[in-house]
């Protein structure tokens, strides 16, 4: 079973596979045809060099028991169990205020031993190109569960064969200076433990550069994610190269010192990760944000405004 998330030019596809397995298979350019995403490769132990345990991919990465890699949720159990694993048990697609012009995914997973849910929800805006991901955790154990990571989303990246990232640093009075470098094997880490000064080093936001690195002399070429966490407090932003040289991102609320209690019959929400995916390079990606924010964000974005001069003197 296919789980496509569409906007106008692009589509994020989850694949369902006979274990129940939520995997995440194709990041890009919309297909005309759905029925076409289900001709996509999956990564696979069947494979040579393959992931043999099936959880590269997955839409949400569990720690505990079969993954391998940087997980996106990881948990302690009331019975003081550190293993978790999520399995597909529904979906449903709708219209957001009856309009299609935003359609929300949410999907519904649940581990097979403990009464433990997470539910992804993916909220399309189909003009602006833009994807907003966030995550919600849920249980009825007997007892408090320990959240000790919590992402708000998990994407993967299979189309490439090199991923160049470009990120914003500085401090005061030099803030977002970009930096861009070639991802290779391993994790490198977007993030802050400042508290109430998050962006005061480093801005939850990034440029993913798809085969080479951005085009700075014409920012209408090339394909690119510019991807973005709506959230003001301490971040982690987790860019892994798989052993299939593939991509994984992981993004969220740092889980340094932040440990959550969650009681029974409670629920968690983590913040936003917003995405918008470009085969015209960052410029494009660009003006989606922008539309995006002020549309759909920024109080009044698109009316005119009085604005107040602080020149400083």
């Amino acid at each position: 079973m296919h789980i496509p998330i569409e906007t106008e030019d692009t589509a994020l596809v989850i694949r369902v596979n006979q274990n129940r397995d939520p995997l995440l298979v194709y990041i890009g350019k919309r297909l005309c045809n759905s029925t076409e995403y289900a001709s996509i490769p999956s990564f696979d132990a069947k494979q040579r060099n393959g992931d043999y345990s099936g959880q590269y991919s997955a839409a949400y990465t569990p720690s505990g028991t079969r993954n391998l890699l940087e997980p996106a949720i990881q948990v302690i159990h009331a019975d003081g169990n550190p293993s978790l694993d999520l399995k597909y048990v529904s979906h449903k697609q709708d219209m957001v205020n009856g309009s299609s012009a935003i359609r929300l995914t949410t999907i519904q997973l649940k581990d097979p031993v403990y009464p433990f849910e997470v539910t992804l929800y993916y909220k399309a805006y189909y003009k602006e190109n833009v994807i907003e991901q966030w995550t919600s955790i849920r249980h009825t154990e007997t007892d408090v569960v320990r959240l000790q990571k919590y992402s708000s989303a998990n994407l993967y990246l299979s189309s490439a064969h090199s991923y160049y990232l470009t990120h914003f640093h500085g401090d005061w009075a030099k803030e977002l200076k970009p930096e861009e470098m070639l991802l290779t094997a391993g994790i490198k880490v977007l993030d802050t433990k400042l508290g109430t000064r998050a962006d005061l080093f480093q801005a939850p936001s990034f440029l993913l550069s798809m085969n080479q690195p951005t085009d700075k002399d014409n920012d209408d070429h090339g394909e690119v994610l510019l991807g973005t966490l709506a959230w003001s407090g301490n971040y982690q932003i987790q860019f892994e190269i798989d052993p299939l040289n593939n991509l994984r991102l992981i993004a969220g609320i740092n889980p340094y010192a932040s440990e959550y209690i969650l009681a029974p019959d409670t629920e968690f929400v983590t913040p936003s990760f917003l995405f918008t995916y470009s085969y015209d390079g960052s410029g494009m990606a660009s003006r989606n944000l922008h539309r995006w924010a002020r549309k759909f964000r920024i109080p009044q974005g698109e009316d005119t405004r009085l604005t107040v001069l602080n020149n400083w003197e």
